[in-house]
């Protein structure tokens, strides 16, 4: 039988009722559609996923397969399998690597068990026939929410001629079919929900004993199948988060989320940090210097002014307030230290070295200031502790000013020192934390005014690349100082915390919220499988997320917090996802909990965790 062509090109090919023991081999690779239904096949050949890669819909059904392929995974393009009534015993683990298949049915086969894998096509899989196997007791019950007729366990056999019921039934998905490859594709949204609205109707009139059970859902209301279909389809997912369960649970499954997937290191190795080379080369690509060598000279300038400014300012900081306070010993030297910081390191750096280095360059014909900036870089890194300690130096100013000594010595000494103007003390020691961001503007405007031929040309770029990175660095060690703060404070809080040591360097506090728990799963010991079982179904709780473990605390006396659970976070690719009923379900080291909140926070929480896990 030759193929037919679609409205689009693409070819469609019907081999059905042949008697074939075997595939043609004149079937072309490129084809959309291929029905080899009610044949005699005992397996199909290596290579399917290969030989028809572009493959949308495959129906197999009626033949004498024992097992699909391994490389049926390699069909990408897939969105329907019909594999009913074989002699199917399993599914090949690839089937969890068909990312678009909508639709599978393997009703009346020999299957004991459904796959873990089938659980990884959560978000793509909306129809799943199961009718007519021999499942074992733990299966019947997951799956009895998408029975669609009464099934007898392992006594019931698989017909080679099904009785007016199941014939009917069997009809009912070759209309299903047909729909499937009638016209293009256009709006496939529109397709896809045609067809599970078929599916689904086939679906209910399983449960009906009547032989024209398809007309009669055909002639039920509007707001009935509406009504079917959305409990059809909740169903099919709670089944495949149930089977997606075992699969997270099982020890040997690791960061892939694809069976087979050797590659997940090296694409998270590939990873850039923020910051470097690519953010200032874009800033200069995006405006080439055009600018006359006057707009360079006026930067130049701008640069050296606000440097003997800065220097004034840190001499003012330090001869006025820092020094006398330690002479006259109205602060106690631990909280100079506080307040101030290395701030005298600060300024003999830039008095005694940077400030006179920019002076000389400018001063010079080619007005090279890219390698004094090279030159002094590692310096910089002398921000990373003031910019560490300025919120522990505006908290301890603020109480010593409640002391009458030091308010009255610090409204002295400003009204003393006009260069100090009305600006706070408060107000210059945040300065330095102003001044390497203000080095990066100044070079990035230099670099877009000096031509690529000056000299001065590669020193600014491979200035202006550098102190982009050490202020990355700043930031990334502020940011650090700050999570262990915020993980001592929480530490502090919890009851009997000495058991659960949270500060260590390389643990991040990333979010808390409130979640009520709904269910929680965690593997049966010598059975691969999960264990399913409700703890303190309805029961809210306080979660607190860092990047590697959650803790569930329950509130104590005097506003500190019970912990309930640790969980251990899994590294892998998929450790959290937002389910179809709008739960947060998170995979942990031997548990997987599912939580519900508000649908903000678990999409928030589900990226926050995904993020972290998937490194």
């Amino acid at each position: 039988m030759l193929p037919a062509a679609r409205p689009d090109g693409s070819l469609l090919a019907d081999y059905s009722g042949l008697c074939l023991s075997d595939i043609p081999g004149d079937i072309p690779g490129h084809l959309y559609a291929l029905n080899l239904s009610r044949n005699a096949l005992v397996r199909l050949p290596p290579g399917l996923g290969q030989t028809f890669s572009g493959l949308c819909t495959l129906d197999v059904s009626g033949n004498r397969l024992s097992a699909l392929p391994e490389d049926i995974g390699g069909l990408q393009c897939l969105r329907e399998l019909y594999a009913h009534r074989n002699a199917l015993e399993g599914l090949p683990a690839s089937v969890g690597s068909l990312r678009r298949l909508e639709a599978l049915n393997v009703s009346d086969n020999c299957l004991a068990r459904l796959p873990a894998c089938l659980g990884l096509l959560t978000e793509s899989l909306h129809v799943l026939l199961v009718d007519g196997n021999p499942l074992s007791n733990d299966h019947r019950v997951l799956v009895q929410p998408i029975v669609t007729g009464s099934q007898s366990g392992s006594q019931r056999k698989i017909r080679a001629r099904p009785d007016a019921k199941v014939h009917s039934h069997l009809e009912s998905l070759k209309e299903l079919f047909a729909a499937g490859l009638a016209g293009s594709r256009r709006s496939r949204s529109a397709s896809v929900q045609q067809r599970q609205r078929l599916f689904r109707a086939t679906t209910a009139s399983g449960r009906n004993d009547s032989t024209s059970s398809t007309s009669q859902s055909s002639r039920s209301s509007s707001g009935d199948a509406g009504s079917i279909a959305s409990h059809n389809e909740a169903s099919v997912k709670r089944v495949l988060w149930r089977l997606r369960d075992e699969w997270d649970l099982d020890p040997s499954h690791g960061r892939s989320d694809s069976p087979g997937d050797t590659r997940v290191d090296e694409v998270h190795a590939a990873t850039m940090r923020t910051g470097g080379l690519s953010t200032i080369d874009r800033a200069y690509r995006e405006k080439a210097p055009t600018a006359s060598n006057s707009q360079r000279m006026k930067i130049l300038s701008e640069l050296l002014v606000t440097e003997v400014t800065y220097v004034d300012t840190l001499k003012n900081v330090v001869g006025v307030f820092l020094n006398p306070m330690r002479e006259t010993r109205i602060l106690a030297e631990y909280e100079l230290r506080e307040i101030f910081s290395n701030v005298e390191v600060i300024l003999a750096f830039h008095n005694d070295h940077f400030l006179p280095a920019i002076a000389h360059a400018i001063s010079q014909p080619e007005m090279a200031i890219g390698d004094v900036f090279l030159h002094h870089s590692a310096h910089f890194r002398l921000y990373s502790a003031y910019t560490n300690n300025h919120e522990t130096s505006t908290q301890a100013l603020s109480n010593v000013m409640s002391r009458r000594t030091v308010s009255s010595f610090i409204q002295s000494a400003r009204r003393d020192v006009t260069q100090l103007g009305q600006v706070s003390l408060d107000g210059h020691l945040l300065t330095p934390v102003q001044r390497l961001p203000r080095y990066r503007m100044l070079l990035t405007d230099l670099l877009r005014s000096t031509p690529s031929t000056h000299p001065d040309h590669e020193p600014l770029f491979a200035a202006a690349t550098e102190l982009n990175v050490i202020i990355h660095e700043v930031n990334e060690k502020k940011r650090a100082f700050e999570d262990q703060a915020q993980l001592r404070r929480l530490q502090e809080r919890l009851a009997g915390a000495a058991a659960i040591p949270l500060v260590a360097p390389h643990r991040v506090f990333r979010l808390e919220a409130s979640f009520r728990l709904q269910e929680y799963a965690e593997a049966a010991s010598g059975t691969g499988t999960a264990l399913r079982r409700a703890t303190a179904p309805g029961h809210t709780f306080n979660y607190y997320l860092f990047s590697d473990l959650l803790l569930q605390c329950a509130p104590a006396a005097n506003k500190s917090l019970r912990v309930c659970r640790v969980h251990r976070l899994r590294p892998r690719l998929a450790a959290a996802a937002v389910t179809h009923a709008g739960e947060l379900r998170i995979v942990a080291a031997g548990c997987v909990m599912y939580l519900e909140g508000s649908a903000d926070e678990a999409h928030r929480w589900a990226c926050t965790i995904n993020s972290d896990a998937g490194r």
